[in-house]
């Protein structure tokens, strides 16, 4: 036995420390299936090409002189087997042979000797049992021919032949294959955000055979062994958060294992969604049928993540290569919030402006428009910071399976706890400067985010800045207790109010200048600019909050 060891992995499963022996036993029981992928010396196989380069070079099994293994009878055999492997017994011992030599007298019949007609009666019955032998073996490969044309369900495989090579038949195992988007892990604030979003995802492209149903679901199954043409009914149920979501046609192409992707369109309970707040286990079934008969159901528990957990990145099944996911930050700016209204109400109420209206004014005059529009954004940093809200660097997101993420307050979240950490206070101001129509962006830096905005609509250039975790420096009076100050008091606040932000959008444009490049590459997941306004366009909607 070889002492080599081998590792399998097929979408995100991982199989270590098994040896070729290992690995054939994997493929006789279907416990393995050969579209496994397979590290050998530096190098990724599909597992059924290296089987197929390595079964040839095994050598064969040393002979041993050991007694050939008897033929078990089977049920409904007219006769017992003959051990056809076993040499014929030697004659018996001959009498006293006559000299061929010596004439025989006239007439005379030579004796038969005494092992004669035994041997007579013998050969009989050998040429008997041989002949009933030869007529069952020709019976039973006729019937083994035909009966290898329908499909056999067991506990966990269905078999089905097809036609493979140069038209030799070749038996196919019939099997479920889970797949998921994201590893074993739903993430419902990116199901709720792009229920309309057609993902683009790399390794669905890298998969050989067409892909049937909707290629924007997160959840499918490969069905092996599936022949072209076959008719295929297939249902995928998330226990408490689908209904059955069921795919139905014919499989018009297959790859050279005979293997078809199919993802069904899922019907998402999204309320059911919206409600989850700490991740909890979840049941997922896979059921399909292949011309009329239905194969084992495959029964998988998954993890539901909290609607507040945001995924920033996916690792590719293979370990190369990630998906940039961070663009769902802007499901949490929601410009809808009812919350938003009473902040407007605030920020007019301080005096600083006296209308929210974007960018609304004299196109032919953009410095005034700037002027209007900074102080927009700085009657609104001035209310939230009167609200008492404070810097909190606080995330308690649990590690992924594939999935990279981070948890988000939502902005009613972060107004009652009067706490937010970088993301939680940057997609809070976005939140309220997209309600009055000023465009937002989120600028994401290695560890940190921060809020940015244009101060012409639409402008090519870049936009301003603005350190979002300075909100809580200043110690100022609420709102509500305004009219107990003098108006000393009040200057005097609106004053440390006004340094803070303007040094907020210093320290935020510095950073935007300090790695523009990085910001406009769209490479590592680590730097980016998120317009809300072009994610709107992409379909990411805002999560509603369901406190």
């Amino acid at each position: 036995m070889s002492n080599t060891t081998y590792s399998l992995e097929w979408r995100g499963t991982v199989k270590s420390g098994l040896t070729y022996e290992d690995i054939e036993a994997g493929l006789v029981s279907g416990d393995l299936h050969t579209l496994y992928k397979i590290q050998v010396n530096g190098r990724r196989l599909v597992l059924r090409d290296f089987v197929e380069q390595r079964r040839p070079l095994l050598a064969p099994p040393p002979v041993r002189n050991l007694p050939p293994p008897p033929v078990p009878q089977l049920a409904g055999d007219p006769l017992p087997r003959p051990d056809l492997h076993s040499a014929a017994p030697p004659p018996p011992p001959m009498g006293k042979a006559v000299p061929s030599s010596l004439p025989l007298p006239a007439g005379h019949k030579a004796a038969k000797p005494v092992w004669f007609w035994p041997a007579i009666i013998l050969s009989s019955t050998t040429c008997l049992l041989l002949g009933v032998v030869f007529v069952y073996f020709i019976a039973s490969s006729f019937s083994g021919n035909r009966s290898s044309k329908t499909t056999t369900n067991t506990s966990s495989t269905s078999t089905s032949a097809g036609s493979e090579g140069k038209g030799e038949a070749k038996a196919r195992v019939l099997k479920i294959l889970p797949y998921s988007r994201a590893g074993k892990e739903f993430f419902p604030s990116a199901l709720v955000s792009t229920y309309d979003v057609q993902w683009n995802n790399q390794e669905l492209n890298s998969f050989d055979p067409a892909i049937f149903g909707n290629e924007g679901s997160w959840l499918g199954l490969v069905l092996e062994g599936v022949k072209k043409d076959a008719h295929v009914s297939v249902a995928i149920t998330v226990d408490g958060f689908t209904k059955p979501s069921k795919w139905e046609g014919e499989i018009t192409s297959v790859s050279e294992d005979g293997a078809a992707m199919i993802m069904p369109k899922l019907i998402w309970d999204y309320a059911a969604l919206q409600k989850v707040r700490q991740q909890r286990p979840v049941n997922v079934s896979f059921t399909a049928s292949v011309d009329g008969k239905p194969l084992p159901e495959v029964t998988e528990t998954y993890t539901m993540r909290s609607i507040n957990d945001c995924p920033l990145a996916l690792l590719n099944a293979d370990g190369k290569g990630e998906t940039n996911l961070s663009i769902l930050f802007a499901a949490y700016v929601n410009e809808g919030h009812p919350q938003i209204q009473k902040i407007l109400k605030e920020a007019q109420d301080t005096g600083l402006v006296k209308s929210f209206n974007g960018y609304q004014g004299d196109s032919e005059k953009p410095e005034e428009i700037r002027i209007q529009v900074k102080r927009q954004v700085f009657a609104i940093w001035n209310a939230l910071q009167r609200r008492g809200i404070k810097y909190s660097n606080v995330t308690n997101t649990p590690p992924g399976d594939r999935m990279f993420c981070q948890s988000v307050r939502f902005l009613d979240e972060s107004i009652d706890n009067r706490s937010a950490n970088c993301v939680d206070g940057t997609v809070l101001m976005a939140s309220v400067l997209q309600k009055i129509g000023i465009q937002s962006y989120l600028v994401l830096v290695p560890g940190h985010c921060f809020l940015a905005f244009n101060e012409i609509e639409d402008s090519a250039a870049l936009p301003t800045g603005l350190e979002t975790t300075m909100l809580g420096r200043d110690n100022i009076t609420n709102v509500e207790k305004l009219e107990f100050l003098s108006d000393a008091e009040q200057s005097k606040e609106i004053q440390a109010s006004v340094s803070t932000f303007v040094e907020a959008m210093n320290e935020g444009s510095g950073r935007i200048q300090g790695c523009v490049l990085n910001l406009q590459g769209g490479g590592s997941s680590k730097y980016r600019l998120i317009s809300i306004k072009e994610a709107r366009n992409l379909g990411i909607k805002p999560i509603a909050s369901e406190q």
